[in-house]
């Protein structure tokens, strides 16, 4: 009966507080909007402050975004459809932003010579954290010279080559870049952006390294990660391919049904840096396996070697699982997956591995030059 009067008690203070002072319209409509989610629209997606609102929902649609981002990016760099890859872009940024999104969107407006939609696209891509940022101020440049703009052309080159564009062949080459080259500006910008740096090349490898985090040992290379937490680890941009080769097929051409993830910079001597990055098909939806590679690169960013030393890249592969250690130390084990029903029969779908049968274990471990070395298999008893 206690609880029941002050129930009551509360629910009359409640009536009596709303009757003595209701808020005005205006605020009951400030409290609806707070919290209520976020909606974009087509006429949105070039407004930076309601995309960094939107981000804030709870919501996410982020394997959505992917899948459109992919067929985008497909759609641009391999059937060179620009038309698709717009309106495919366009729909990965209505279901999440992301700044590869808008970078790219970016580049196919550049080649549909919509300059001002380009500008706004890299421009969201600059807001959203895009790296390298500087490809963004590069093609800044790019478009600025496109548009007779030279003197900002030039000072957006000047900021590019600042913050570790390095292809200066490129820079000497590019049509885009024809306009500001027959102007003083042009020597100007590339005198003072080499003059306000140490070297662009390093940079630009110091920009790709940076985003591998540290970590502490052992570390046990997990063969499945959330999503949510997979998508945490960010994306590797397509212009870090000097650096993971395999981000191109045998024919040249964007690998686009793959995406890399930074992972973690597990290892750093005088002769070498090793990171490890995670490989997902994104094709293959919620039960694409992960695949871990290790590389070695000397300080200066040359790739030294690469092996794959975690997960698989197939479901029908054996699984390996791997515990990285210090002094370039890495255990690997290899076992068989065991379905609740057979997977040749039954598929892999709804078929969860109820035990795993080990095969093998071996050692493989990183030698003072940077080289990965596999040690002989200790099969199991």
């Amino acid at each position: 009966m206690q609880n029941l009067k002050f129930i009551s008690i509360v629910t009359l203070g409640l009536i009596v507080l709303v009757s003595c002072g209701d808020p005005a319209p205006e605020s009951k409509t400030n409290i609806e909007t707070k919290l209520r989610p976020i909606e974009i629209s087509e006429n949105d997606i070039f407004s930076g402050n309601k995309i960094l609102a939107f981000l804030k929902n709870e919501e996410k649609f982020i394997k959505e975004s992917n899948n459109f981002f992919l067929k985008g990016l497909n759609s641009f760099r391999n059937e060179k459809n620009l038309d698709s890859a717009d309106y495919y872009l366009r729909q990965s940024i209505l279901k999440e932003p992301t700044a590869k999104a808008y970078f790219e969107l970016g580049n196919v407006y550049m080649d549909k010579k919509k300059y001002d939609q380009a500008l706004l696209s890299f421009g969201l891509a600059e807001q959203l954290d895009y790296e390298p940022f500087s490809k963004i101020l590069y093609n800044k440049a790019c478009l600025y010279s496109l548009q007779e703009e030279t003197e900002l052309a030039g000072k957006y080159l000047e900021y590019s080559i600042q913050a570790g564009y390095n292809n200066l062949d490129h820079i000497n080459k590019d049509s885009d870049l024809e306009e500001l080259r027959n102007t003083y500006y042009f020597k100007q910008a590339v005198k003072k952006g080499m003059r306000g740096m140490s070297d662009a090349e390093n940079l630009f490898w110091l920009q790709f390294k940076k985003q591998f985090s540290k970590t502490q040992f052992p570390v046990a290379l997990k063969s499945n990660i959330e999503w949510e937490e997979l998508e945490q680890l960010g994306t590797i941009s397509y212009e870090y391919e000097k650096y993971i080769s395999e981000m191109r097929d045998e024919e040249f051409s964007r690998e686009v049904s793959k995406m890399f993830y930074h992972y973690i910079q597990p290892y750093e001597t005088d002769n070498y840096v090793a990171v490890v990055y995670i490989v997902r098909d994104e094709y293959m939806g919620d039960l694409a396996p992960l695949t871990y590679r290790l590389a070695t690169f000397t300080h200066e960013g040359k790739l030294i070697d690469k092996k794959e030393i975690s997960g698989r890249t197939s479901l029908g592969q054996e699984i390996k699982e791997s515990k990285l250690l210090k002094g370039g130390v890495i255990e690997v084990s290899r076992y068989e997956p065991i379905y609740k029903k057979d997977a040749d029969e039954y598929g892999y779908y709804d078929n969860p591995i109820v035990k795993k049968n080990l095969i093998d274990k071996k050692t493989i471990t990183i030698s003072k030059t940077g080289k990965i070395v596999e040690g002989a298999a200790k099969k199991a008893a």
